[in-house]
């Protein structure tokens, strides 16, 4: 009788540390290819993200992780700013790191800091705020007071060598703390390609520019990492309000700080131990000119909402940059000459705007903003051609045309949706109109009618070629019209169409009704149907 024997082998266990650990380095990978993937260092990165990403892992192992060249480029709005966009690869690491380390302190930041945090942001904040408002007031039944602390030039002038001694009092991995060595002390103004078309650099404040910062000063805004180090750096303030001088009504996002007493004297005494605190602890200071103290009847500015005990409304400067976006919008689809107006309809255009659109209204819930809504509807009735629009959500009118399947179906909602208006269909090389706005095209061209195959009783059509020679005899008597083209898309074998242009006259004029004497294939002849 033979025996066996078995040898176990224990395999060598998987290496969990978060810098040599490929699952977890393509999870930080995908969190950011989420907002960044058509851009060009993201693309380039996912060409070969697999071997990029190895590659980027054995350098965090191996300790030779430095960052890539950065870009540096300003914008205007809301105010002048400077931002440093790191490079793809970069953002990759600062998503790794914020996700090994933003647990851990996550459980000692208190509950009302709102930024750069997982349920939070300006919404959340702005309804904590009014419920504070509220259990101040008694409802408004009491009087109250608030103080609005504002820190001059944050992110200018943080201290990264203060900024990485309180990483480091929570950091006890060495490989981790070496990384986030590099990501503090790493400073853009050294390594950084500049793109600045419209000379907006020469606007900029000298305060508000890294290149002016001082020695080991300053984080760049444009990065998670600057956004979450900010939330670390400001935590130290945020226990020394709730803990030391206990102010039971306090709340925070970003740099903007709200404090709320019965008294005002115990505001004033609380904003002289806070500007001692921020002078001596993590050498910042308060920005006299943003601080606001005053009764919350008035309403507090905070956090893009004007907050009061009774309501919330939306900032007039969000409302303007709304009012000036659609005056862009309207000037690229709206063609006002002195005869008639023409409305395109360019679907990049008409996309974009239904997401900005949507963009807003979605913010605009968050407050009481409904006759607001309305009114801007009023204000820019171009809209209406283009969109369904509600004070909740908007849609787009062409939206059941991506649905049908066949060209009868098309025809018959683009007849219903621009009742008045002659249709001119594109169909292959020609541009048609059917039933009764064939007739109408052929009365008042001299064109011929004729029978259709298609389930629309007769047609009357022309060569694309005799496109512009027929518009001009339509516009010279006043004739509304939609000139409907094809996409380049289909479903189920039928051409996709959407509306191309249409035409509009000042509604004092209206149509023509000639009788159509010379119909032929035996319809009975109609009058054009006047507006």
């Amino acid at each position: 009788m033979s025996t066996t024997t078995t040898t176990s082998v224990q395999c060598a266990p998987e290496n969990h540390h978060p810098l040599d650990n490929f699952p977890r380095m393509y999870q930080a990978y995908l969190a950011c290819r989420r907002t960044k993937r058509n851009r060009a260092s993201a693309l380039r990165f996912e060409l070969n993200h697999e071997e990029n990403l190895l590659q980027l892992l054995a350098e965090l192992r191996e300790q030779r992780y430095q960052p890539a060249t950065s870009i540096c480029f300003y914008t205007r709005k809301p105010k002048a700013r400077e931002i440093f966009a790191a490079d793809f690869r970069d953002r990759v690491v600062h998503h790794l790191v914020y996700g090994e380390i933003a647990p851990h302190w996550e459980k000692s930041f208190i509950h009302h800091s709102y930024a750069c945090r997982n349920r939070k942001g300006i919404h959340a904040a702005a309804k904590a705020l009014q419920r504070m408002l509220c259990r101040i007031t008694a409802n408004g039944r009491r009087r109250a007071y608030f103080h609005k602390i504002d820190i001059h030039n944050f992110f200018m002038t943080i201290d990264r060598r203060r900024l990485f001694d309180i990483l480091a009092r929570r950091c006890r991995d060495p490989q981790m703390l070496q990384l986030l060595r590099v990501i503090v002390f790493h400073d853009p103004t050294a390594d950084y390609v500049l793109q600045d078309r419209d000379n907006l650099r020469d606007l900029l404040p000298r305060h508000k520019s890294l290149f002016h910062a001082a020695p080991f000063c300053g984080l760049a805004i444009g990065n998670l990492t600057s956004q979450f180090f900010a939330n670390v750096y400001l935590d130290e303030l945020d226990q020394f309000v709730k803990h030391v001088l206990r102010c039971r009504h306090y709340l925070r996002y970003v740099d903007d700080c709200i404090l709320l007493a019965a008294d005002a004297q115990q505001l004033q005494e609380w904003h002289a131990a806070i500007a001692v605190f921020l002078a001596e602890r993590l050498a910042l200071r308060l920005n006299e000119r943003a601080t606001r103290l005053g009764p919350v009847a008035g309403g507090i500015d905070f956090a893009g909402f004007i907050v009061s005990p009774g309501r919330r409304l939306v900032r007039r400067r969000v409302i303007g940059n709304l009012r000036e976006k659609l005056r862009q919008v309207e000037r690229q689809l709206v063609a006002r000459l002195p005869t008639y107006t023409a409305y395109r309809f360019d679907e990049p255009t008409l996309n974009k705007c239904l997401a900005m659109l949507n963009s807003y209204l979605g913010h605009f819930q968050h407050a009481q903003t409904r006759g607001c809504v309305v009114r801007l509807w009023r204000e820019f009735p171009f809209l209406r051609h283009y969109f369904k629009l509600t004070p909740r959500k908007v849609t787009l009118l062409t939206k059941p045309l991506r649905r049908m399947r066949r060209l009868q179906q098309q025809v018959r909602w683009l007849r219903w949706r621009f009742a008045g208006h002659l249709c001119l269909v594109a169909i292959g090389c020609y541009y048609e109109a059917f039933g009764a706005d064939a007739q109408r095209l052929a009365a008042l061209t001299g064109l011929r009618l004729h029978e259709t195959w298609r389930g629309l009783r007769f047609g009357c059509g022309f060569h694309r070629k005799h496109r512009h020679g027929i518009l001009a005899r339509l516009k010279e008597q006043r004739v509304p019209l939609v000139l409907i083209h094809e996409t380049g898309r289909e479903l189920y074998g039928t051409k996709e169409r959407m509306p191309y242009v249409m035409v509009e006259f000042p509604s004092n004029n209206l149509w023509p009704a000639p009788e159509l004497k010379d119909a032929r294939c035996g319809e009975r002849t109609v009058p054009i149907r006047q507006r």
